[in-house]
């Protein structure tokens, strides 16, 4: 379990050159494996190129986005030839890449992944269903090339295993594993400390309104098994035009909730556009049903998008967990 297959590692060596993406609407453990494994491999003497079609509204992740392009330009795509290869990070499916995957598409692709659910795309993959986090993985990696990470890989492996893992509150299985690799990365210099202030400190008071808003709207649905609530395209903008967005503590909160089995949070992304955010329990696997919508992500936590005004959305919600199991 978590062994670094021999072709990931001889993919590395072979290549010079890397095109690093990861999925839509990126979180932590996404953009912080496309940048410890960015630094890492200019460590190693290899060029990269971080692409992501964001967007990069979470608070948590704005910091970092002037690192990344948000499409491959004509001189990027003519250097991306002889010696060349890609590598698509925390992805179960090329539709997640966004239009960007038609960029590399033609290059020798790796796929480094930790969801369960998904399809097939790639040259060569390393899929760890029961890895908590990508960056875990990518953490591996340096250290199965002959490597430790250097601090600020460590700083940002840290922050993105934090950021999946609910500070480590979601973690269920190999924590002798996961925990041994938190002490290697704080030997090479990374802080839980840090690591939390990136996570939780980084948003302004329109996300805490943002966030007492989205709890106001919460409603128990099925008995009280299922909280939902929802975020509209209204609140994503503070009256000064801040980005903003509900964040882990509304998840947090809401699980709380006595007899809460499963929280929804129905997202709009624009008029007619939904997504949606599962986190359950341990009597339900939110992975397995959001693979069933079109999504996918992990027992504990998932998502998918759908089409339709957030009140179709959630309906055809309730619809579908009613007919899947008895809640009543």
């Amino acid at each position: 379990m978590f062994t670094v297959p021999d072709p990931v590692k001889d993919f590395i060596h072979r290549y010079s050159r890397f095109l690093i993406l990861g999925h839509l609407d990126p979180d932590g453990d996404c953009v912080a494996s496309q940048l410890a494994l960015a630094l890492f491999l200019k460590r190693m003497g290899k060029e990269t190129l971080l692409l992501s079609a964001g967007p990069f509204d979470r608070p948590e992740i704005a910091p970092y986005t002037e690192f990344f392009q948000s499409r491959l330009d004509p001189a990027d795509q003519a250097a991306a030839g002889s010696g060349a290869a890609a590598v698509v990070l925390d992805c179960s499916s090329p539709e997640r890449v966004g239009a960007l995957y038609e960029s590399v598409s033609s290059l020798p692709l790796l796929v480094i992944d930790h969801h369960a659910s998904g399809d097939e795309f790639g040259s060569e993959r390393w899929v760890e269903s029961e890895a908590p986090a990508v960056t875990f993985m990518v953490q591996l990696l340096i250290e199965a090339l002959g490597e430790k990470p250097n601090r600020e890989e460590a700083k940002l492996l840290l922050f993105g295993l934090c950021t999946d893992t609910g500070f480590f509150r979601h973690l269920e299985k190999h924590c002798p594993r996961v925990f041994a690799a938190v002490a290697r990365l704080t030997a090479a210099g990374a802080n839980p400390r840090e690591a939390y202030r990136m996570i939780y400190s980084g948003g302004g008071l329109g996300k805490l309104k943002l966030l007492a808003r989205t709890l106001l709207r919460a409603e128990p649905c099925l008995d009280g098994r299922v909280i939902v609530t929802c975020q509209t395209l209204k609140d994503f903008r503070s009256p000064r035009g801040e980005a903003v967005q509900g964040s882990d503590d509304l998840y947090r909160l809401l699980q709380n909730v006595r007899g809460a089995e499963l929280v929804v949070l129905i997202r709009e992304e624009d008029d007619g556009r939904c997504t949606v955010g599962l986190r359950s329990a341990d009597s339900f696997d939110a992975g397995v049903f959001a693979k069933s919508c079109g999504g996918g992500g992990h027992a504990r936590a998932a998502g998918y998008p759908e089409a339709g005004s957030v009140a179709e959305v959630r309906k055809r919600l309730i619809d579908r967990l009613r007919q899947l199991r008895s809640w009543t």
